[in-house]
């Protein structure tokens, strides 16, 4: 085999390659969009498979049953989740960086409303889904607790004092989250985020003190 059909035969898949992901990524656009505005049980495969583009056996094909689509199109909607917090801890800061965890967090909750509030729904209303969800968003949950006990581990020398205090952080955000869902009234949420605002400060005035 001369140079160039070597050449040719390394960049052969590469297309095949970009139009695989790019179906998947048609598929899985289709899939956060129903799944968010049906549910899961009312979300049929001809229904995806025709927001997408393609066939229902292409659906099938790339991720097997709806079920395994759904976890992956969940897991795809949490990406931008963790990306924006991975670099929120690029600060130096450990004090103001539990402040800009705050604020992504609750920056991604206002911008991604629509898409949260069905999974909240789902979690609530239905053990099937709940039980599809529920790792990947313990997962999501521990590394959050993680990364606010890396903004706290200056602050606190016990390891384990720091990941209580982080939990308990935590915990007072996804309260304010889910009391969103039931007063989601500007005064109301404004009030909420204050509240986390003040008692963290006074937690770290604590922590300053000799």
């Amino acid at each position: 085999m001369d140079a160039k059909a070597a050449e040719r035969s390394a960049s052969a898949p590469k297309p095949m390659r970009s139009r695989k992901e790019a179906t998947q990524a048609r598929i899985l656009e289709a899939a956060i969009g129903l799944f968010a505005e049906r549910g899961y049980e009312r979300t049929s495969i001809s229904a995806l498979a025709e927001r997408a583009g393609v066939s229902r056996s292409a659906v099938f094909w790339h991720f097997g049953d709806k079920e395994a689509l759904f976890q992956e199109a969940f897991r795809r909607m949490l990406v931008p989740f963790a990306e924006q917090f991975k670099a929120s801890l690029e600060r130096q800061d450990p004090g103001r960086l539990l402040f800009e965890l705050f604020d992504v967090y609750e920056g991604f909750v206002a911008e991604h409303r629509s898409e949260i509030e069905p999974i909240v729904r789902w979690v609530l209303e239905s053990p099937t889904l709940r039980s599809s969800l529920r790792k990947p968003l313990l997962a999501l949950l521990d590394q959050f607790v993680r990364d606010v006990c890396e903004a706290l581990e200056e602050l606190v020398p016990d390891p384990r004092e720091a990941r209580a205090l982080a939990a308990g952080i935590v915990s007072l955000l996804n309260g304010n989250l889910m009391l969103s869902f039931l007063d989601g009234s500007p005064s109301s949420e404004e009030l909420h985020r204050e509240g986390l605002r003040r008692v963290t400060q006074r937690l770290l005035s604590t922590l300053d003190r000799p």
